[in-house]
């Protein structure tokens, strides 16, 4: 291997290798490009000579490599994966009330509000009763403000009674004048407060 105007400071030399390995790299896998030159970038203007027995000679123009910041990629990455939790929360929600609405006027989950709340987030079985679910969870007593998706939990009765907040002042209950149905959220007598799904 001969080489032209070789060059002087370590960094032209390291890059000089690099691209001279990466041609020699093409060379062994069966590239049969006999002449590859690559455009000159900024001021890099080192070039090689490499000599290959079955394939010519190969002119390679090294060209300066900025290296990206390797911080700023994975610095996102929390606020990425924090992004995408969020979103994935916000259309489980969104499932959610566009499945309870879909049964508007439906009476058969009359005296059965916590399965009308469990099935619209598509599952079942998870607390007996209302009153149940209410003290599973973590609760929050501003029931006027149970934000949109939240369970909005009634002390009224023994089993207590739980609808769903469209966030505007409204709930979406199995119990609304004896069937599912959109009603203001201080409908029912006695409210308890809200909670957030954890379906």
């Amino acid at each position: 291997m001969t080489a032209a105007a070789l060059p002087r400071s370590p960094q032209q030399l390291t890059t000089v290798l690099g691209v001279a390995v990466g041609a020699m790299g093409a060379a062994v896998l069966g590239s049969h490009v006999t002449d590859v030159s690559l455009p000159e970038v900024g001021s890099t203007t080192a070039e090689l000579d490499l000599a290959a027995a079955h394939h010519g000679t190969a002119s390679v123009t090294a060209v300066a490599a900025v290296a990206p910041d390797a911080t700023s990629a994975a610095a996102t990455v929390p606020e990425l994966t924090k992004a995408a939790a969020r979103n994935a929360q916000h259309q489980k929600i969104e499932d959610a009330i566009e499945r309870f609405e879909s049964r508007i006027g439906t009476t058969r989950y009359e005296g059965y509000c916590e399965r009308a709340v469990e099935n619209a987030f598509g599952t079942q079985h998870h607390y007996a009763s209302a009153r149940e679910d209410w003290r599973s969870q973590d609760q929050h007593r501003d029931w006027q403000h149970a934000p949109r998706g939240a369970m909005v939990f009634y002390d009224t009765s023994a089993n207590a009674h739980v609808a769903l907040s469209l966030g505007d002042g409204r709930v979406v209950s199995s119990s609304a004048h004896g069937r599912v149905g959109i009603v203001p959220i201080d409908h029912f007598q006695h409210p308890l407060g809200w909670a957030y799904a954890p379906y």
